[in-house]
């Protein structure tokens, strides 16, 4: 059965992957982003042909009220979110230290990568529980291991997972499941734009010897978004090729 899958971030690069690959899968993939309106566009011409009903909404993830009024008109105007893919992230700083991050540099990585998840997540429950049904994704990172440079990300991509399994506690009566997919070097997005150098450095760290497709990864988001995903929650999966 087709759901509405709300997919944040999906406008583009792995998101817009999982957007496509949902809507493969019979569901209605309802695309959030922040103010890229020309990639939005773009997105749904893609979309369409497969998912008429396919939408994009702006809004930044960590504005609560613009969250619960988007969500509220998905509801009214497609139907309630019964996916929710938690991709929209921050990434972009230059490496550093703990000790030279700023407090307001901190600050901004957790809104987006961490508050603002829990603002989406927390606006769509109700209508999940109403329905008895729900499926939410987060998309980690290898960084939730630790990652010099990188103290922001990595401690907000760890805390995910404990995130993950406090909605499987409190949620799976209401049969909703939560998890972390967490993808390796995919060719998408941030590694497409490192130099050919740190890429190759990169990809002598994973047993597969290759880069992952953004393919292999929404292909595991469709199997926990399905009904046959219904007895996986709670849990950390990584897509990475054996790295570690």
């Amino acid at each position: 059965m087709g759901r509405v899958a709300l997919v944040t971030g999906g406008t583009r690069g792995l998101g817009l992957a999982i957007a496509e690959a949902l809507a493969h899968a019979g569901h209605t993939p309802v695309l959030l982003y922040r103010s890229d309106e020309e990639s939005a566009q773009a997105a749904l011409e893609r979309l369409k042909p497969v998912a008429p009903n396919a939408a994009a909404y702006a809004g930044d993830v960590d504005d609560d009220a613009r969250i619960e009024a988007i969500v509220a008109e998905v509801a009214e105007s497609i139907g309630p979110i019964g996916v929710l893919v938690n991709n929209a992230f921050r990434s972009g700083r230059p490496p550093q230290k703990t000790h030279t991050l700023s407090v307001e540099a901190w600050r901004e990585d957790v809104a987006t990568n961490l508050t603002g998840q829990f603002i989406v997540t927390r606006a769509c429950l109700p209508h999940m529980v109403d329905a008895s049904f729900g499926r939410i994704v987060f998309i980690g990172s290898l960084a939730q291991r630790g990652e010099a440079g990188r103290v922001a990300y990595a401690t907000v991509k760890s805390a995910l997972t404990g995130f993950a399994k406090t909605l499987a506690q409190e949620y799976a009566r209401y049969g909703i499941t939560a998890n972390v997919v967490s993808p390796g070097f995919i060719e998408a997005g941030a590694f497409l734009r490192l130099s050919e150098e740190i890429r190759n450095r990169a990809l002598a760290m994973v047993p597969s010897r290759r880069a992952g497709r953004a393919e292999e990864v929404a292909a595991l988001v469709v199997h926990l978004a399905s009904d046959l995903g219904a007895y996986v929650t709670g849990q950390h999966i990584g897509v990475d090729g054996g790295a570690r």
